[in-house]
Order: C-alpha cells, then sequence, then structure tokens
C-alpha cells in the first residue's frame, strides 16, 4: 500500500494512525504545504483523485480518496484490530462521532490558520472572526464531553471516531483553539489518546511538520 499524505492535513492524519494502529506496512508521498506556496501537488495525484485532495490510498490497482472512505476500506480490508463497533447502531453512532470530527470541528481551522497561524500580530487578526471560531469549537467540545461520559473511548473501544476528532483538536490546540480544562472527560481522554502509540507516532511526525511553521509564527519580540 502507498499512502498520499502530509502529517499537516487534518484529514491525511486519520489514515495515518488507522495504518500504525493496524500494523499496516506501507510507502508514503509525502504532499507539502508551506504559507507561500499551499500545497505543492504531485502531478499524478488529480489522476488517482478527480478532486486533487489527500489522502489517498493506493493499493495495488486500486486507488481510494477521501479519509472516511479509506478509514472503511482499512478496516476491511485488515480487520483487526476493527476501528468499528459491532452494533448496528453503535457502528451508526460512531459514523456520526466521525462525521463531527470532520465537518463540525475540522472546518473551524481554516480561520485559525487564517487569523492566528499566519498572523502572530495579535493586533492584525480578525478578532471577530476568531471569537466566533473558538465559540464554536467549544460547543462541539462540550458535546464531545458528554458523548465521552465515563467511557475511556467516544464508542468503548478506540474507533475511527477517536481518530478523526482527535486530530482537529490537536491542530486547533495549537493556534489558541483548545478545549477548557475544566471539561474533565475530554481533558482526560485527549491525554490517553496522545500516549495511544499509534497516535503518539504520528504526533512525533506533525511536531517534526509542525516545527518550522511554529518558529515562524512566533511575534518578533519572541524570537529575538
Amino acid at each position: 500500500m502507498k499512502l498520499y499524505y502530509s502529517p499537516l492535513s487534518v484529514y491525511s492524519a486519520k489514515p495515518r494512525i488507522a495504518m500504525f494502529e493496524k500494523a499496516i506496512a506501507h510507502e508514503t508521498r509525502q504532499v507539502n504545504w508551506t504559507p507561500a506556496t499551499g500545497w505543492i501537488k504531485p502531478e499524478e495525484l488529480a489522476r488517482l483523485n478527480p478532486k486533487a485532495q489527500i489522502p489517498v490510498l493506493v493499493d495495488g490497482e486500486t486507488a481510494i480518496y477521501d479519509s472516511t472512505i479509506i478509514l472503511e476500506y482499512l478496516d476491511e480490508r485488515v480487520p483487526k484490530p476493527a476501528l468499528f463497533p459491532a452494533g448496528v447502531a453503535e457502528r451508526a453512532r460512531c459514523r456520526m462521532l466521525e462525521d463531527l470530527g470532520d465537518t463540525l470541528i475540522a472546518p473551524n481551522l481554516g480561520v485559525l490558520v487564517r487569523e492566528v497561524l499566519l498572523k502572530p500580530d495579535a493586533s492584525a487578526r480578525d478578532r471577530e472572526a476568531v471569537a466566533q471560531t473558538k465559540a464554536e469549537l467549544a460547543r462541539q467540545y462540550q458535546r464531545l464531553e458528554r458523548e465521552l461520559g465515563k467511557r475511556e473511548y467516544l464508542c468503548g473501544e478506540f474507533s475511527v471516531a477517536d481518530i478523526s476528532c482527535f486530530s482537529p483538536i490537536n491542530i486547533a490546540s495549537l493556534m489558541e483553539g483548545a478545549p477548557s480544562p475544566e471539561l474533565g472527560n475530554l481533558a482526560n481522554w485527549v491525554s490517553r489518546m496522545s500516549k495511544r502509540p499509534s497516535v503518539a507516532r504520528y504526533l512525533a511526525e506533525f511536531a517534526e511538520a509542525t516545527a518550522p511553521l511554529r518558529a515562524s509564527s512566533q511575534p518578533a519580540s519572541a524570537q529575538a
């Protein structure tokens, strides 16, 4: 298998973590991003995915795109350890929580990148946009707090729901979008996720990839 991805891509994190979790041997083709250039896409990406987006998984003659579809493919292709619950209702809940990460948390990252990461000077930011984004994230974090309850993971056992929700929270937390520490269930879950070997491997890649961005986003006074 070969995975087209970037450690900086919130959706690429999903198959990367899943493949680590399942111990699936695979090659990688990293797609780079910089504030100046945006995504630098290889020519073959448009052939593999008509949207020309990452992630893309190539398995022999089969190319699969869309992170959600890739996770379903991986769980059918390599069933153990399973990343979906066994029951029908539980699987539906898992998919809805995965969608929460993909469509209700992750889209907020665009504002944080534009207004926080790329504007080290806080006075230059669109404060209203940042405030609205943080408020929306807070609403979703509160929902996750309730969904977790006393569970160790969102669906009891580690699943695609955890993978999908963790990745955008991890990125948002670097740009003033971290969950409130008062959300104890969520705080414990984030800590638990960060220590899980498959997630820790991804976080190491993420830290290496973001180091230059974090350095460049510091105000001049902080860099002196």
